[in-house]
């Protein structure tokens, strides 16, 4: 157990290993495994546990971060759907950053799976600065839709706020419904990760990127014909499927 405090602890071969050398005997290597897995366990706890740790962790950071907002949400089994947490800290902070917030969801790999929700954004020297984290059972429209009511608590809905985002159905329902105000926009990356798998065109997707962080119309369509002329596909994927706002 003392191996597993404050490290990851060592692997299935290692602990093989270390029974040899202290009881000189072999034991299996599923042994070994489980030996692990319950030393692991005893010391952080189970993933049954940490949920249900949670109301408790809520009233500590609501009494030592003030000014956070965390919100559990059941099922009608009282089973766990929705936590969302923005610490204090983060939420004053964020009136020093840039008006432009990146969402993003991505998959848990523990017993219970479900996905991580969050907002960033950026301050002036480009530094990722975390605002809010939602941990859901899936990656849906209900689930962006609980994320987005939540932030829209610590976040005004105003004209010149930028949500960037990938493709996701979910997301842009969401923000239309909730951040009426907002501009949605979509990720490079992520849009560049889209165009080369629908129409390998990775050859000339730096015009791409010129065009979209073009700063006046001229610039824009000067890179956007050199697109054009490439890719004439692409282009209008960008132009008519997209959109020039997104």
């Amino acid at each position: 157990m003392n191996d597993y405090i404050d490290n990851k602890g060592p692997t299935t071969k290692e602990i093989q290993r270390a029974a040899f050398r202290e009881f000189h005997c072999k034991p299996s290597y599923w042994q070994c495994w489980k030996a692990g897995v319950t030393a692991k366990n005893m010391v952080r706890g189970t993933s049954e546990h940490v949920y249900a740790s949670l109301p408790a962790y809520s009233y500590m950071v609501e009494n030592l971060n003030l000014g956070s907002r965390i919100c559990i949400s059941l099922d009608d089994a009282d089973k766990f759907k929705y936590y969302f947490v923005a610490y204090g800290a983060c939420i004053r902070g964020y009136k020093h950053m840039r008006n432009v917030i990146a969402v993003e969801g991505t998959h848990l790999y523990d017993k219970y799976e479900g996905v991580l929700l969050f907002a960033v954004a950026q301050d002036t020297e480009n530094h990722i600065y975390p605002i809010a984290f939602c941990v859901a059972y899936k990656e849906c429209d209900k689930s962006w839709t609980y994320f987005f009511e939540q932030l829209r608590y610590i976040i005004d809905d105003e004209l010149d706020l930028c949500i960037i985002s990938d493709r996701h159905k979910s997301i842009a329902k969401s923000v239309s419904r909730i951040f009426e105000h907002a501009h949605h926009a979509l990720c490079m990356k992520h849009l560049d990760d889209n165009l080369q798998k629908k129409f390998q065109c990775g050859d000339s997707l730096h015009v791409y990127y010129d065009a979209a962080k073009a700063y006046s119309y001229q610039e824009f369509n000067e890179h956007f014909q050199q697109l054009r002329n490439k890719f004439p596909e692409t282009a209008n994927c960008l132009e008519f499927d997209i959109g020039f706002d997104k």
